[in-house]
């Protein structure tokens, strides 16, 4: 027997797919700089000194400094890799790298979330079509212990 029940169709939340896919990949959801300076632990102040030598940037209004969830991210690595104790130009060249992994993640989630489904056990993500046999798609189930990739 499947991990899910033969009945049991990906598409619980196929009509959000679409919302999903535009908020992770055009980053249209904004804060504020107190709440990015919340969310972060980083002093608004710091962020403003941030902003002025170019290492994030805000949207919109330049009175109103609105900052996307992907400078939310990129906020708290510097943080993090400052913390490890290194200099904030160092932080920021670290963070320039791993911004491509979390542009890669996004792309994955836009470009291939075809459902998810929770059952009182698990969350089924699909991925869609496995490439390598196309009649089968590539589920993550995920429960509190574990994540485990599954081809049904």
């Amino acid at each position: 027997m499947s991990d899910i029940q033969a009945d049991t169709q990906f598409n619980d939340f196929t009509d959000f797919r679409p919302l999903i896919q535009s908020i992770v990949k055009e980053d249209k959801v904004l804060i504020g700089i107190a709440d990015l300076s919340q969310a972060t632990g980083v002093s608004q102040t710091q962020l403003r000194y941030w902003l002025e030598k170019g290492y994030i940037i805000s949207r919109d209004d330049p009175k109103k400094k609105k900052f996307s969830y992907g400078t939310v991210f990129r906020v708290a690595i510097i943080k993090h890799l400052q913390d490890e104790g290194f200099t904030l130009a160092a932080a920021v060249a670290k963070a320039d790298h791993h911004s491509a992994v979390v542009k890669a993640f996004k792309h994955l989630v836009a470009d291939r979330l075809s459902g998810i489904q929770e059952t009182d056990t698990a969350t089924f993500i699909d991925f869609g079509s496995f490439d390598p046999q196309p009649d089968k798609h590539l589920i993550a189930k995920i429960t509190d212990t574990e994540i485990r990739f599954l081809i049904q």
